[in-house]
């Protein structure tokens, strides 16, 4: 009998500081993600590292009710007020956990768990969700991919606190990247660096807009890397006289930024792509197997719960318009750029691996580990209960009149916060998996968010949140 393989032991202290000052590392920023996307972050000392490793570094218990403008809502009861305290401790795996940013010198970073003071599990700890969501799957005999498509607007400062778009050219042209020429070589040698993978990058549909591609990883290294992305992304504009903006809407008349999320699971017993079916073993004319269809079946009956979630902010429903590839419409179609459910399926050229599920309705409001945890839940869901999708749909439903769409059963998803919070709050999967305290705290600072936009202009909600993510 063969025995079992013990499971890696994180490094120890020493060595991970002595590997960060032989690279020049002064401190660690350590950071996490709140209800709204922002990522927030502690700086420690590196001769604090080994302290921080085993105590954490003290927060307050009210970032769990900060909003999108730096306000704090009381309006949740289980962090009604000021009082508490919870530690933020680094997460550890092994002598890469920590990353010496190539685009801030003497910095490096690594993220972060929230617990009790105690050190016990606390609720409100965000990636403690999706860790759940990845231990369900591997219960169910599943691994998970996911990937992000990182969309964001480049841009120039002006003297009157204003800003002019970085780079001017055709939407995907060469010329295009030439006005960002320097910017993309730092950029792809930073993130490299940094140690994110990268599958492509480009020149956006929408004004002075770029794309990355991360290439595909496990849900939780995704979640990571997708963080690390946007500090690095941040660093390199500033290195050179620029800004980037990650917001739904950078401006009133812009495309706007999506942060299209694809998921797909890998069977565990044969590391095969579980969402691929053969003809010959159940699979359809689609290339979906039983799990596949189970999956993509999920996704779509939960879908109204799910995008409150991964396009939680007012700048999310602003930008879910019909023709910006924003997932208006609560459909799937088969390389269908308008469905909110967009499958992406394998081929000859591409092979038997390729199939996943792309959601559209995603954004950088979104915490990620939130955003993969309910996605994964739906489409898990989906699997257990054997659902089966409706035929996808090719067109853009759109430009169909509201008869049309009802009698396909198709139907707008949210573009009011009432709506959205209706959808929320209405989802038992999404309670189930959020659990009700962080339900609480998240629907919130959903409200907050909401009440702060409502005496103003369109032009007001999108400057204020031009810059926060």
């Amino acid at each position: 009998m063969t025995p079992p393989v013990a499971a890696p032991q994180p490094p120890d202290a020493a060595s991970l500081v002595a590997r960060l000052e032989g690279l020049g590392v002064l401190g660690v920023s350590i950071g996490w993600v709140d209800n709204n996307g922002i990522v927030r972050s502690r700086v420690v000392p590196l001769e604090q590292l080994p302290s921080a490793l085993t105590r954490g570094v003290g927060i307050t218990a009210a970032f769990g009710v900060f909003d999108s403008h730096d306000g704090i809502t009381f309006a949740h009861e289980g962090l009604a007020t000021p009082s508490g305290d919870v530690r933020l401790v680094p997460v550890v795996e092994d002598l890469d956990s920590i990353v010496a940013l190539a685009g801030q010198p003497g910095l490096a970073w690594v993220p972060g768990r929230q617990l009790t003071a105690d050190g016990d599990p606390w609720p409100y700890d965000q990636r403690a969700v999706l860790e759940r969501q990845v231990a369900a799957a591997a219960e169910a005999g599943f691994e998970v991919r996911a990937g992000f498509e990182v969309e964001m607007v480049l841009t120039h400062d002006t003297d009157d606190g204003g800003w002019h778009p970085a780079r001017r050219g055709p939407a995907y042209s060469a010329n295009a990247v030439l006005d960002v020429h320097d910017l993309v070589e730092t950029l792809l040698r930073d993130l490299r660096d940094n140690g994110v993978r990268v599958g492509q990058l480009h020149a956006e549909y929408g004004e002075a807009q770029l794309e990355l591609s991360l290439d595909v990883a496990d849900a939780l290294t995704m979640a990571d890397a997708q963080v690390l992305t946007r500090q690095t992304v941040h660093a390199a504009a500033r290195a050179h006289g620029l800004r980037a903006s990650f917001a739904p809407l950078a401006s009133t008349t812009g495309a706007g930024n999506g942060w299209h999320l694809h998921t797909s699971l890998v069977d565990a017993a044969t590391g095969r792509n579980a969402l691929t079916g053969d003809p010959a073993a159940g699979g359809d004319e689609h290339g979906l197997s039983p799990v596949g269809r189970g999956y993509l079946a999920g996704l779509l009956r939960e879908l109204p719960g799910v995008t409150a979630v991964t396009a939680p902010s007012t700048g999310s429903l602003l930008r879910r318009r019909p023709g910006y590839w924003a997932g208006a419409y609560g459909f799937w179609g088969v390389e269908n750029r308008e469905a909110a459910l967009r499958l992406v399926p394998a081929s000859r050229l591409l092979g038997s691996e390729v199939t996943n599920v792309e959601l559209k309705a995603c954004d950088a409001s979104a915490n990620p580990y939130l955003a993969l945890a309910v996605t994964i839940a739906a489409g898990l869901a989906g699997v257990r209960d054997g659902l089966e999708p409706p035929a996808p749909v090719q067109e853009d439903v759109g430009t169909w009149d509201g008869a049309r769409r009802e009698a396909a059963g198709i139907r707008p998803l949210a573009t009011s916060f009432e709506q959205q919070q209706a959808d929320l709050l209405g989802s038992d999967l999404v309670r189930e998996v959020l659990g009700a305290e962080l339900l609480g705290a998240f629907a919130a600072c959903r409200a907050a968010g909401a009440a702060w936009a409502a005496d103003r202009g369109v032009e007001d909600v999108v400057a204020s949140l031009r810059w926060q993510y």
